[in-house]
């Protein structure tokens, strides 16, 4: 897998996911909506709280919201059109973490990198890695981690030379 990936290349997520979570939005609106109907006023809450995803998700569709860009200087991550760039010297090997019922990729950042601070020391004590990925971009959790950690090895050992 990693020898057919050609860089720079963009990983984008499954538009499955957010479709789901979409239909699944629109049908919690439409039962409160239904609840309201018939009288029971609990149905505004549920209709207003599932109303607040119908956006969120309606934007993954869009394709620079969410995406991984993997490059010879290092990797960008994209979530909600917030964009995070990090460099393959500032990670120091990557890893496959399950949170909750969710198999994630995540890293530990070099001692030089410039960013460690409180949010990586609370994501260490609650995921035991210092930052992760929000998706796995339409791969097996695994898999992208061999991936990500071949392009490390290959480009920092490019630059130390």
């Amino acid at each position: 897998m990693t020898s057919s990936i050609q860089i720079p290349v963009t990983l984008r997520p499954s538009l499955m996911k957010a479709t789901w979570l979409f239909l699944v939005c629109s049908l919690f609106v439409a039962c409160g909506i239904w609840m309201v109907s018939e009288g029971n006023t609990i149905g505004y809450f549920c209709a207003g709280f599932f109303a607040l995803g119908l956006p969120i998700f309606a934007l993954q569709f869009h394709p620079k919201s969410a995406y991984l860009h993997l490059a010879e200087e290092g990797f960008t991550y994209c979530s909600l059109f917030r964009a995070y760039t990090v460099r393959w010297e500032h990670v120091r090997e990557f890893a496959v973490i399950t949170v909750g019922r969710n198999r994630m990729v995540a890293w530990d950042f070099t001692p030089n990198h410039p960013m460690t601070g409180r949010i990586s020391a609370i994501s260490k004590s609650i995921a035991g890695h210092e930052a992760a990925l929000p998706d796995t971009y339409g791969m097996k959790p695994q898999e992208l981690v061999e991936l990500m950690e071949s392009l490390r090895q290959r480009y920092v050992q490019k630059q130390d030379t």
